[in-house]
C-alpha cells in the first residue's frame, strides 16, 4: 500500500489568547517562519485550515535546489542549502534531506543554450555546477533511450521528503514553544487603527501584534476580504510514485517531458516536467495583462483548460465577514487526484527516456495547486496594512527554498536587517 502523502500533526488542544505573531497557513512557508520565530524568543500561533503541510507543501517533488533559479532567487536557494543541512539538529527530526546531486539533460540545442546562459549568468555566486556534453551526460547516466546533446549538472543540490519535511518543522517550532492549530480556520483580521492587532478563527480570536499571510493557493482570497489586491494565479501540477528494483541514478535528473527522483521509502517520484495545467478561473481574466508578459516566455510549459472548474470558482464567495462560514472551512484540503492521465504518461515518458524503468509499476499518482506570480518570483513583504506580511506565490519553488524563505519573513516581521537581499520579493502594492 502506497503511504499518505503527509506525516499527521495532531493540533493544540488550547488556543492561546494573545501571541506576538499570528501566522495563517500550514505548510512549509509558515511552519519555517513559527520555527524562526520561536527560536526568537517569540509567541507564535500556526493556525491551519486543514493538516499542516496538508496541501503543495507535500505535494511537491522534493527537490532542492540552486541550479536553474532565477538569479534574483539564488542567493535565498543557496542560504536554503545551508538550513537544509541544520534542520534535523534543529528541529530534531528527520527531513529526508540529502545532497545527492541532480541533472539537467538537453534534448537539443535551444535547451543546452538555456543550460549554457543560466550558468554564465550565475558564475559569480560560485555554485558547483557544471554543464556537460553529451559524452559526459552519457557517462553520468547511462542507459538512456533518447539522445541528450548535454546537461547541466550541480552534485550538491538534492532532495528532501514532502511527507515528512513540514511537519517535522511545525513540530520543531511547537517544541520551542509556538502554538499548532490544526483544522483551524483563519476568518480575518482585526484592526485598531488600521493596523493588525489580532486574527479571527473559527474557535475565536487570537490577540497578535503582527500576522503572515501564507496561504498558498489561497492567498488571494484570504487577501481580497481584506481589500487587498495580490495578483496570484493557480497551477496544477501532477506527480506520481512508482516502485521500481533495477539501476537507477542516485540522483535527480529532469529532462524535456520526464522528472524523477530517488525516495526515501524505495520508490520514486516522477512526474511530466513542463507540463503544468492551467483550470481557468475568473482571476485568468482578471489578472490577464498583468501575466501576459510572462506568458510569452512560459508557454510551453502550460495547458490552458477550461471546464467544470471555473463554474466552481465562480460561486466561491470572495467576500465574508468573520461571523459566517468561509471557503477555508468547505474545503479544508483540496483535492490530490492527479489531473487526467499525467501521472500514467510520467512513467511512459521516463521509460521512454531511460528504458530500465521499463519493470516499473505505478502505485500512486497525486496532484497539487501551485501558487504562481507574474515574475515567477515569490512575494515576502510586508502588505498595505500595518503589521501584516504576506510570504506567497512560491511559483513551484516553495519547498526547496521554504527554510530560507522563513528565515526572510520572520527578520521582515521583527525589523531585523535581512540575511539575503529582500528587494526582490518585495510587493508593488
Amino acid at each position: 500500500m502506497s503511504p499518505a502523502l503527509f506525516r499527521n500533526v495532531d493540533g493544540d488542544a488550547a488556543m492561546p489568547a494573545e501571541v506576538d505573531v499570528a501566522i495563517i497557513g500550514g505548510g512549509i512557508i509558515g511552519a519555517s517562519t513559527a520555527l524562526e520565530l520561536a527560536e526568537r524568543g517569540l509567541r507564535v500561533a500556526l493556525c491551519e485550515k486543514g493538516a499542516i503541510g496538508g496541501e503543495q507543501s507535500s505535494r511537491n517533488w522534493g527537490w532542492v535546489r540552486r541550479m536553474g533559479r532565477d538569479v534574483a532567487e539564488v542567493p535565498l536557494a543557496m542560504q536554503a542549502r545551508t538550513l537544509w543541512q541544520e534542520l534535523r539538529q534543529r528541529v530534531g527530526a528527520d527531513t529526508g534531506y540529502t545532497e545527492s546531486g541532480i541533472l539537467y539533460v538537453a534534448s537539443n540545442a535551444r535547451e543546452m543554450a538555456n543550460h549554457e546562459a543560466w550558468h554564465a549568468k550565475t558564475k559569480h555566486f560560485g555554485l558547483e555546477s557544471k554543464l556537460l556534453s553529451a559524452a559526459e551526460v552519457a557517462a553520468l547516466a547511462p542507459g538512456a533511450g533518447r539522445k541528450f546533446v548535454g546537461g547541466l549538472y550541480t552534485a550538491q543540490d538534492g532532495r528532501a521528503e514532502p511527507y515528512a519535511a513540514t511537519a517535522a518543522i511545525a513540530e520543531g517550532a511547537r517544541a520551542k514553544g509556538a502554538a499548532i492549530l490544526t483544522n483551524c480556520a483563519v476568518r480575518g483580521v482585526e484592526t485598531q487603527a488600521g493596523a493588525v492587532n489580532g486574527i479571527v478563527t473559527e474557535r475565536g480570536t487570537i490577540k497578535c501584534g503582527a500576522a503572515l499571510l501564507a496561504s498558498g493557493a489561497w492567498t488571494r482570497l484570504f487577501a481580497g476580504n481584506l481589500g487587498i489586491n495580490f495578483k496570484q494565479l493557480h497551477v496544477r501540477a501532477t506527480v506520481a510514485r512508482i516502485e521500481h528494483s533495477g539501476p537507477a541514478p542516485e540522483f535527480a535528473i529532469g529532462g524535456t517531458d520526464f522528472a524523477f527522483r530517488r525516495r526515501q521509502d524505495g520508490g520514486y517520484s516522477v512526474a511530466v516536467r513542463n507540463s503544468n495545467i492551467v483550470p481557468l478561473s475568473i482571476d485568468n481574466f482578471q489578472l490577464m495583462f498583468d501575466f501576459l508578459p510572462n506568458l510569452r516566455h512560459s508557454w510551453r510549459e502550460l495547458q490552458i483548460r477550461f471546464g467544470a472548474h471555473f463554474f466552481r470558482n465562480l460561486a466561491i464567495p470572495r467576500h465574508w465577514n468573520t461571523d459566517e462560514i468561509t471557503p477555508f472551512e468547505r474545503t479544508r484540503i483540496n483535492n490530490d487526484a492527479p489531473y487526467g492521465m499525467l501521472d500514467q504518461q510520467a512513467l511512459k515518458n521516463l521509460i521512454q527516456a531511460y528504458p530500465a524503468f521499463a519493470g516499473a509499476k505505478l502505485t500512486r499518482g497525486w496532484s497539487g495547486v501551485i501558487d504562481v506570480t507574474a515574475t515567477a518570483l515569490p512575494v515576502i513583504s510586508a502588505a498595505p496594512m500595518p503589521g501584516l506580511f504576506i510570504a506567497s506565490g512560491f511559483s513551484g519553488h516553495g519547498f526547496g527554498i521554504g527554510p530560507a524563505a522563513g528565515r526572510l519573513a520572520a527578520e521582515l516581521i521583527t525589523g531585523r536587517r535581512p540575511s539575503v537581499d529582500s528587494s526582490p520579493f518585495c510587493y508593488a502594492w
